[in-house]
């Protein structure tokens, strides 16, 4: 192909992208926003610090692959998870990842909800880790809720060895929305978040990530949490499930599962949404 040919057919693509639609927002949204003054989630402070080591689990994972690549990456971890919601007790909420050759912890300390603003969350590394033989350490984490549990927003900072045997400061952005649906088809409630992340660094976003999630309670079933995130600003395709299962009631979150990182496109099916 000359030159000539190459650049009308680079140029006809872009022109057809150009021409599309962009892309619809999640149909929960179709009527107008979610607002959280008229809609709540419920839940529970066991699953608030739940749900923020878990996305500190997600992040420890971005940084993982931002610092080699998404194949080198690539391949299943081991979580286990427990909290309560306990104020003020980092051992009371507490998850722990062991990967092939590595093994990291996090502990979150709930701060006092306040029923008018919200609940602050504060994740931090319990010593020194890794994952996947990538060592990690000073996972620092401010979560924030509103008082509907109906958005959160996170920002972090991490030390990842690179390349060159130092370890370079990574920065994440999170915000997303919770929103409870009930499956008319099972009569059963799903908790369901979309939202978005970007990491940066020396202050400068070098990734961002397509983030949602699907939850059922242990209510009359087992209880199962699925977190996705696919990478959509990048060198490659990258995709990060977390998946874990058993217990998620008002009194505590107590779950076991699977970290994997793969290099699907974002536009595969998400198997682990099935339930």
């Amino acid at each position: 192909m000359n030159n000539k040919v190459f650049a009308s057919a680079l140029l006809a693509g872009f022109t057809a992208i150009a021409l599309a639609d962009p892309m619809p927002p999640p149909a929960i949204y179709n009527q107008g926003p979610a607002s959280p003054l008229v809609a709540s989630t419920d839940i529970s402070a066991a699953e608030r610090a739940a749900y923020a080591l878990l996305e500190g689990v997600m992040q420890m994972a971005e940084v993982r692959i931002s610092t080699t690549s998404c194949s080198l990456s690539s391949g299943t971890s081991e979580i286990y998870i427990f909290s309560d919601g306990s104020n003020n007790k980092p051992d009371y909420n507490i998850v722990t990842v062991v990967s092939p050759g590595s093994i990291f912890t996090l502990r979150a300390t709930s701060q006092p909800f306040d029923s008018f603003k919200g609940q602050q969350i504060i994740v931090n590394q319990k010593g020194i880790g890794g994952l996947n033989q990538v060592p990690i350490l000073n996972y620092h984490a401010y979560v924030s809720y509103n008082a509907k549990g109906t958005v959160m927003e996170m920002d972090s900072s991490i030390q990842v060895m690179g390349n060159s045997g130092r370890f370079n400061t990574i920065n994440g952005k999170v915000i997303k929305d919770f929103n409870l649906v009930n499956d008319t088809s099972t009569g059963l409630p799903y908790i369901f978040d979309w939202g978005v992340q970007s990491i940066s660094k020396q202050g400068f976003p070098i990734h961002q990530y397509w983030q949602r999630s699907k939850v059922i309670r242990d209510d009359s079933v087992a209880g199962r949490t699925v977190f996705v995130k696919d990478r959509t600003s990048g060198p490659t395709s990258c995709r990060i499930v977390l998946d874990t299962h058993d217990y998620n009631n008002q009194d505590f979150f107590y779950q076991t599962g699977t970290l994997n990182i793969s290099t699907s496109t974002p536009g595969s099916p998400v198997d682990e949404f099935n339930f």
